[in-house]
């Protein structure tokens, strides 16, 4: 396939739980997926690209776009225009002092407005996935969701109680956009900015648009992000405190570690999820 599109080695610009990503030219890159991932949820992942883009000029970052869709040798791929920036994992191992600051609240600040985007009535529940869950209201679909997830976890989770996990976070007023995946492996920047925020994909939910940024302080922790450290996360908690989203960090880090509990082959992943779950 990499014949096929005369991509050399060295080509590689990143690769995640659902795609590997690899350079076309300046302009494109070629996102090939995973072989397990059906046609309907890479079509689904294309429409819901196409209906965030009709409000991306409200965001201060790029989004993926997908060009193309092709089948290869039975695998899916999808040529994408290429975004701007450096991983922000890269450039957390090498910024300090104030500019670090900066590029920790820029990050947080790219989470929430991740919310802005606007997308169509969807009710409650995922945007992707081959076998979505939709329900009327938030809690509901927070329940079923991390319920789904324990049962594909093992017996380690098996005392974690997904209802009461759902009943710690609140009914928002209405459903937005939630990336749900926005940890700064999948965000660009530029010195002090984001230019871009990627892997728009399966866990795209409608819900409640402050889980993205309670999400992202989540995400800095040392097993998620290594890049981070305690300063970084002192700056993160004093970010919430000041957006007035502190009260709902702790139960929203509990459900997403039932959320993400079910990746079982991400050992670093699988240590987070039980130190937040089971310790």
């Amino acid at each position: 396939m990499l014949r096929h599109f005369g991509i050399e080695s060295g080509g590689l610009l990143g690769q995640g739980g659902e795609a590997q990503t690899y350079s076309l030219d300046e302009e494109r890159v070629l996102r090939v997926h995973h072989d397990r991932t059906p046609r309907e949820t890479v079509d689904a992942r294309a429409s819901l690209l196409t209906e965030l883009a009709r409000s991306a000029d409200v965001v201060p970052f790029a989004i993926p776009r997908v060009l193309e869709t092709l089948e290869i040798d039975t695998r899916i791929v999808t040529v994408e225009r290429r975004l701007t920036g450096r991983p922000l994992t890269e450039l957390l191992a090498e910024a300090t002092g104030n500019a670090r600051e900066a590029l920790v609240r820029a990050y947080l600040d790219a989470a929430f407005r991740l919310g802005d985007l606007a997308i169509g009535q969807h009710g409650y529940g995922d945007l992707c996935q081959s076998k979505p869950i939709r329900t009327d209201r938030f809690r509901t679909y927070l329940e079923r969701r991390a319920t789904r997830s324990l049962r594909g976890a093992g017996t380690g989770f098996a005392h974690v109680d997904a209802k009461t996990l759902a009943n710690a976070l609140p009914e928002p007023d209405k459903p937005a956009f939630v990336h749900l995946d926005a940890f700064a492996g999948n965000m660009l920047g530029e010195g002090e900015a984001i230019t871009a925020v990627l892997d728009f994909g399966v866990v795209a939910l409608s819900g409640d648009r402050r889980l993205d940024p309670l999400a992202a302080v989540a995400y800095l922790a040392s097993d998620i992000t290594p890049a981070a450290n305690d300063a970084d996360r002192a700056v993160a908690q004093k970010w919430l405190a000041d957006t007035d989203l502190a009260p709902l960090y702790v139960p929203a880090r509990r459900w997403l570690a039932a959320f993400w509990c079910v990746a079982r082959d991400d050992a670093r992943l699988q240590r987070w999820c039980r130190s937040v779950l089971c310790e």
